[in-house]
């Protein structure tokens, strides 16, 4: 199956995804008919593993959206049963050191970029899927193409050798959090301060440099176009339970206020 996020990122469509968090195919399938691009299935912060990730990576396909995880640890297991399971690419959290995300390709790609296993999985149909009936080869380049690599630069660690991050061959872009790279800098959540703001653009520059592409997490619709103005390639909106909460309290305070 065709990366369609990866895709739209290398013509500059500004796609627009959220975090999911809720848990249920449900969400995913409802959130594939709001004009989202991608879904990121939340193994850090959210309550489900590669089981059930592989249930919502299903579900994202019934929909046209391209769903992405963001893994619990920087792990084999945690890297490989996802990517096996059916999302086509991963986000790194927690990154400090470049060794770190030399181990994340590693997992992620296969030869020659990565010692990634092969093995027949949910991704190309237990071997039955056209691509599968490829040589190895291709199929190793197949999947290295579609499948995204991206380490998430939240931390000073990750923010000292961001150039050498971004430039690592098998790594196709970075994600900032910026709640948490704000933390590691020691101002929490002061977004205007000028060592933050700089760090941004350092970032933007290493990604800029490198080709590669450069995301972002925005809590906000302001906020979104913000950062697209700002020459951002995707954009995070939120969360699925957040939004779904905020929308809520508006349509309610809306209805009440008529009554």
């Amino acid at each position: 199956m065709k990366n369609k996020l990866a895709e739209k990122l290398k013509t500059n469509a500004k796609p627009i995804g959220t975090f999911f968090e809720l848990g249920s195919p449900s969400v995913i399938e409802a959130l594939g008919r709001t004009g989202l691009d991608f879904v990121i299935l939340d193994n850090e912060h959210g309550p489900f593993e590669a089981e059930s990730s592989r249930d919502f990576a299903r579900a994202a396909e019934t929909v046209g959206l391209t769903a992405i995880a963001r893994v619990r640890e920087v792990s084999r297991p945690a890297v490989l049963k996802l990517l096996d399971v059916g999302v086509q690419g991963l986000i790194v959290p927690d990154v400090h050191t470049v060794e770190q995300v030399r181990q994340i390709v590693e997992y992620a790609k296969y030869f020659p970029l990565g010692k990634r296993g092969f093995c027949p999985s949910r991704k190309d149909g237990w071997g039955f899927d056209e691509m599968a009936q490829q040589s190895v080869p291709q199929q190793m380049a197949y999947w290295n193409e579609q499948t995204l690599v991206i380490p998430q630069c939240e931390t000073v660690g990750a923010l000292e050798q961001i150039e050498e991050i971004v430039a690592l061959e098998g790594v196709d872009g970075i994600f900032i959090g910026p709640f948490d790279l704000s933390i590691s800098m020691g101002i929490p959540g002061q977004f205007e301060h000028p060592d933050f703001i700089a760090a941004l653009e350092r970032v933007q520059k290493a990604c800029r440099d490198a080709g590669k592409f450069c995301m972002i997490f925005a809590g906000n619709t302001s906020a979104v176009t913000e950062r697209f103005r700002q020459g951002y390639d995707a954009v995070a909106y939120g969360l699925d339970a957040a939004v779904l909460t905020a929308a809520y309290q508006a349509n309610l305070t809306e209805i009440r206020s008529k009554l």
